[in-house]
C-alpha cells in the first residue's frame, strides 16, 4: 500500500471515528432530537407577597422532561431532547450558590416554568424564555433597598465609618432611588456593619435543612466579607463569615449566599444577624463599596 493510499484511509477513519458516534450515543429508535433553546428567565412579581425589587442573576436552568432529569445548563443554552410530540417539560431556574460555579443549584425560591403538553418537533429549535416568579410561601423576613430614609444595618463596635445613602440621578429601574454606599480611607479602614449591630435582638431562622438564603446587589471595588452574628441560648455569640465577595469591576452584581449550612449547625440558636464588613490595607486604593436588595428569605412550610 502506498503511502498516499494509507494516508487517504486514515482520514477517512478518523472522520468516520467523529462523525458516527453521533448517531449511536443515542438510546432507542430516535435518532435526531428536538431543541429547546433558553436564552434567560424573566422574573416577575408575585402579586401575593412583598418581594422588593426583582432583580436576579438567574445563571443556569435545570431541564425535565416527563419527570426525568436531563441536568443543569448554563444560559444561555440549546437543550437536546430525544423526544417528539407533546411531553412534560419543565425549566427550573438555578444560581451560583455563594457566587461559586463549583456549587450551582436549582433556586428554591423560584417557581420552574411547567408545560404538562409541551410539543417537542425533531430537527427543530424552539426558545423558551420562561417567566418565574417567588412562591407563594417565600418569607422576606428582611428587606433593605435604601428606599424609606432609614438605615437598617448599623455599625459595630468593629466600625469606624458607617452604610450612607446616595441618591441615585437618575432613578434606576433596579435599585431605586437611592442606594447603600460605604466610603473607606486612611482614617476610615473598617466598614462593619450588622441589621442589629447591639445582638439585643434578631431574626429566628429556621433550621431542619430549610433553605435559608440572602440575595444582595453590590458594586465594589474591593473584597467584602458577609455572614452572620449567631446568638446562642446561653448569650454567647458568634460571628460566622460565610463568603468573601470579590470586587465586582465597578459593575453591579447579585450574588445569592446560602446560609443553610450555618442554620443547620446552630439549629438551636436564639437568633440571626446579618453583617458586612471591608477592610481597607495599606495598598488598597480608596474603598467604595455600594449595596441594595438585601433579602433575607426562607420558605414557610407549615
Amino acid at each position: 500500500m502506498g503511502y498516499r493510499k494509507f494516508l487517504l484511509l486514515g482520514i477517512v477513519f478518523i472522520a468516520g471515528f467523529w462523525i458516527f458516534p453521533s448517531c449511536q450515543k443515542f438510546s432507542g429508535e430516535q435518532e435526531i432530537p428536538a431543541y429547546v433553546k433558553v436564552d434567560s428567565f424573566n422574573l416577575v412579581a408575585n402579586p401575593l407577597i412583598e418581594e422588593g425589587a426583582l432583580t436576579h442573576n438567574i445563571s443556569d436552568v435545570w431541564v425535565f422532561v416527563d419527570g426525568k432529569s436531563l441536568g443543569c445548563y448554563e444560559l444561555p443554552t440549546v437543550i437536546p431532547v430525544l423526544e417528539s410530540g407533546n411531553h412534560q417539560l419543565i425549566l427550573a431556574p438555578g444560581v451560583l450558590f455563594n457566587g461559586i460555579s463549583g456549587t450551582r443549584g436549582q433556586y428554591p425560591y423560584l417557581k420552574p416554568y411547567k408545560d404538562v403538553s409541551f410539543n417537542f418537533i425533531i430537527d427543530s429549535v424552539i426558545t423558551v424564555n420562561p417567566d418565574v416568579h417567588y412562591y407563594d410561601n417565600t418569607v422576606f423576613t428582611w428587606i433593605e433597598d435604601f428606599e424609606d430614609g432609614f438605615v437598617s444595618l448599623e455599625p459595630t463596635n468593629n466600625s469606624d465609618t458607617s452604610i450612607q445613602q446616595m441618591i441615585n440621578s437618575p432613578t434606576s429601574p433596579l435599585y431605586g432611588h437611592i442606594t447603600g454606599v460605604g466610603y473607606l480611607d486612611n482614617e476610615r479602614r473598617i466598614l462593619e456593619c450588622a441589621t442589629n449591630a447591639d445582638q439585643s435582638i434578631g431574626f429566628e431562622l429556621p433550621a431542619s435543612n430549610i433553605p435559608v438564603f440572602l440575595e444582595m446587589d453590590y458594586n465594589t471595588n474591593n473584597h467584602l466579607s458577609i455572614g452572620m452574628f449567631v446568638q446562642l441560648t446561653d448569650g454567647q455569640f458568634i460571628q460566622y463569615p460565610t463568603v468573601i465577595v470579590n470586587p465586582s469591576g465597578e459593575i453591579w452584581k447579585k450574588i445569592y449566599i446560602n446560609f443553610t449550612p450555618l442554620t443547620n449547625r446552630y439549629h438551636n440558636a436564639a437568633y440571626y444577624n446579618v453583617f458586612v464588613r471591608a477592610d481597607k490595607f495599606d495598598d488598597d486604593s480608596e474603598p467604595v463599596v455600594k449595596f441594595d436588595n438585601f433579602k433575607l428569605l426562607f420558605k414557610d412550610i407549615d
